[in-house]
């Protein structure tokens, strides 16, 4: 049975809540590019729903791809108030009196220090405001911040929170930071579908452009000229999907204006507001798997799993806080406004979708697109989001050094991964490093180059890379940069990586014939002990993929250290949301320093399908370029060594000799010092019970005040 020929909906009401029976990820995708925008996913009696906007053409599409759409039961979206727009806090755009321009006008009229201007019309001709808090002027030693909203028609609680911010940066905004910053609020970039959903569909997204098959409107976050038409996953060709990305980049005038508006005043900082989900995204979004080269200075204001930056309080919102990342965490976009204002302009941009929604329809308690009409619950919203809105008011002063609300700093200039891809973050003002150095894990050094292209060129920092997995390198040095790390351990779901519990061994692998992967609902993976102690700047490298949801926040990733065997652990990393692409993450470790017996574990948590690969303990001091040129006075039994043991001896005196024994990474596995006299030492080649890898090791022997050292290779 039809959506249309169900339910009690009013005529005028040409969209409906939906939801589609999925089977994970892959019918999210399949969702999006057949133009579907998901707006929510649940389970409902086991089985797993995405939730959409449907018309009667889109849901045709629906039937002939095989979905079965129902409707969402409860969800009406209050379409009563629509004839007369009685909203009691809502505001259309043309309500006279009250509404969005009459407003504006209002309070330009009545205080200096709000200033409204158009910068452009829409499609049916009505103006796109901009509003200035501060001084009418411009000036260049002030760096421009801009807050815009209402891309998207339906989504209220965005023109609302750009409202009251208006309101509130005009009463309460230190002068300091007004005098010295050039501040702009976009409240309403989509005024005809705005208005539109105020007199006849709630639930109206696009512009209102007439498409030339009778069809209405162009998703103008879909618009931009950067990544536009990338492909159809993150935007659809098709005029009557809710994606639709128009006949060309900035094919529309309300997309112009904005153009425009940003060739006169390029903003340093730019929060794009959105409902609904409850995250804070920035970019990339075009592509699963890249970051832009700017990470550090986005992730220090928009936060992190572990310390987020914005908070919800919403009474029976589904999170505590906003899910900061990449747009790709969500779902791909492309010809969308972050990636468009990071490149064209070099703004950090940043999308808040305001709220993470609430319940079930048919609870009579529920948050989505149509958030209540409710004073309370709205400024609720607001507060939630003002330190983020003033922490990238402050941030424009000084964006490379900026701290936003949770603390989080931008991490230095380091090496991001050793192995099977080196990458590594630069400043920009440095001189492009000619050469990677690798030791090998045999212990041979070579050279190779490092590449990087427009993509990883930010404005403060570049990210450099080089494949350096037919090597197997296991310490690397970015010459002329001062920067140099090293593996302690690696391993990587291979046969001889022995001593990990839980999780499986799965094919889909980063290299090699395996990586773990998560299978139960509830998982851990849990490491060998290593022996830290004495070593300094630690690190945790790995490489992840996941193919999680941001609309389920039961579905996390943690990951947890232990410097003591396993006896107490501490939250270092978490993740959620989609990553269909590896990535390689680095995590320092403080306490390491002290670790006799260190253990890492990852935790898969509500079912997160999450992948990891190349794991392994690093050191940025690991000293794994210091000289080992052999010096007569230490020979070997053996070496290469293809036995299970070798004879290590000395020359002899009356002193006692000291021994040590390392890795090429620089791990020590055997330090001892003997009676006076002792010639030699008999080594098994096992370390902690284990079997020791094939490889190169250093020998170190002191005695009478010399130092002797020996290279030597296991290869059995």
């Amino acid at each position: 049975m039809s959506l249309w020929a169900a339910g009690a909906w009013p005529a005028a009401a040409q969209l409906r809540l939906a939801q589609v029976p999925i089977r994970g990820r892959a019918g999210l995708d399949s969702l999006a590019r057949l133009g579907f925008e998901v707006a929510d996913v649940r389970r409902v009696d086991g089985g797993l729903f995405a939730v959409i906007v449907v018309s009667p053409e889109t849901e045709r599409t629906l039937l002939a791809h095989a979905y079965q759409p129902a409707v969402v039961a409860g969800a009406s979206p209050g379409l009563s108030p629509l004839a007369t727009d009685t909203f009691r806090f809502y505001r259309s755009f043309d309500k006279p009196g009250v509404g969005i321009r009459a407003t504006l006008a209002a309070w330009a009229a009545t205080d200096s220090l709000i200033h409204v201007d158009s910068i452009g019309a829409s499609v049916e001709g009505r103006p796109i405001l901009a509003v200035k808090i501060g001084a009418p002027d411009d000036d260049p030693a002030r760096p421009n911040v801009l807050f815009l909203a209402t891309h998207h028609a339906r989504e209220w609680v965005s023109t609302e929170m750009a409202m009251r911010l208006i309101r509130w940066l005009a009463d309460s905004l230190s002068p300091t930071l007004r005098n010295t910053r050039d501040i702009w609020v976009i409240p309403v970039e989509n005024p005809d579908g705005y208005q539109y959903t105020f007199t006849t569909d709630r639930l109206w997204r696009k512009n209102r452009r007439l498409n030339g098959n009778g069809t209405y409107g162009v998703d103008l976050n879909r618009n931009y000229p950067e990544f536009w038409g990338y492909d159809d996953a993150g935007s659809s060709s098709a005029p009557d999907a809710e994606t639709y990305r128009g006949t060309g980049p900035a094919s529309e005038p309300e997309t112009r204006a904005m153009l425009t508006f940003h060739a006169a005043h390029p903003p340093v900082v730019a929060v794009s507001y959105h409902t609904y989900s409850g995250l804070v995204l920035y970019p990339y979004g075009f592509r699963a798997g890249d970051f832009s080269s700017d990470q550090p200075f986005l992730e220090a204001l928009a936060g992190t799993d572990l310390a987020p930056s914005v908070k919800d309080s919403v009474p029976a919102s589904i999170r505590t806080a906003y899910h900061p990342g990449p747009t790709w965490t969500l779902y791909s976009t492309n010809g969308e406004y972050n990636d468009w204002a990071y490149r064209a302009h070099g703004a950090l941009a940043f999308t808040p979708e305001l709220t993470s929604g609430c319940c079930t329809p048919d609870s009579g308690f529920y948050y989505g697109f149509v958030f209540p009409d409710d004073s309370v619950l709205l400024e609720r919203v607001f507060r939630d989001n003002l330190p983020f809105a003033l922490s990238v008011i402050a941030a424009a002063g000084d964006p490379v050094n900026a701290i936003g609300v949770s603390g989080v700093m931008p991490f230095p200039p380091r090496i991001e991964s050793v192995w099977p891809e080196t990458r590594v973050s630069l400043p920009t003002a440095e001189p492009a490093p000619f050469a990677l150095t690798v030791r090998t894990l045999g212990g041979s050094v070579v050279t190779r180059s490092l590449q990087t292209d427009s993509l990883r060129r930010g404005l403060a920092r570049v990210v450099w890379r080089s494949d350096v997995s037919t090597d197997q390198a296991r310490a690397v040095r970015v010459e002329g940069a001062g920067l140099e790390a090293a593996l302690i351990t690696l391993a990587g779901a291979e046969p001889q990586d022995t001593g990990w519990k839980g999780w499986s061994r799965s094919p889909t692998a980063l290299s090699g014939t395996a990586s773990w992967g998560s299978v139960a609902t509830e998982d851990t993976l849990t490491s060998p002990t290593t022996d830290l102690r004495g070593k300094r700047r630690i690190w945790l490298q790995f490489w992840t993929m996941r193919s999680g949801s941001t609309f389920v926040p039961g579905q996390r990733g943690r990951v947890q250290f232990s410097p003591d065997g396993g006896l107490t652990w501490t939250d270092v990393y978490a993740l959620e949301g989609d990553g269909p692409a590896w990535v390689p993450v680095r995590v320092d470790l403080p306490l390491a320093a002290n670790a006799g017996a260190a253990r890492v574990r990852f935790i898969a948590s509500g079912g997160f399908p999450w992948w990891v690969d190349a794991v392994g303990f690093a050191s940025d001091s690991a000293g794994a370029f210091v000289s080992t040129a052999p010096v007569a006075g230490v020979s070997v039994s053996d070496n290469p060594v293809r036995g299970g043991s070798v004879t290590i001896s000395w020359p002899s005196s009356a002193g006692a000799p000291r021994l040590s024994i390392y890795t090429f990474a620089g791990e020590r596995l055997i330090s001892e010092t003997f009676a006076a006299g002792t010639p030699d030492y008999v080594w098994d080649l096992t370390h902690a019970g284990r079997r020791l890898p094939n490889g190169a090791y250093i020998v170190v022997v002191e005695l009478d005040g010399q130092v002797y050292r020996k290279r030597l290779f296991v290869a059995r």
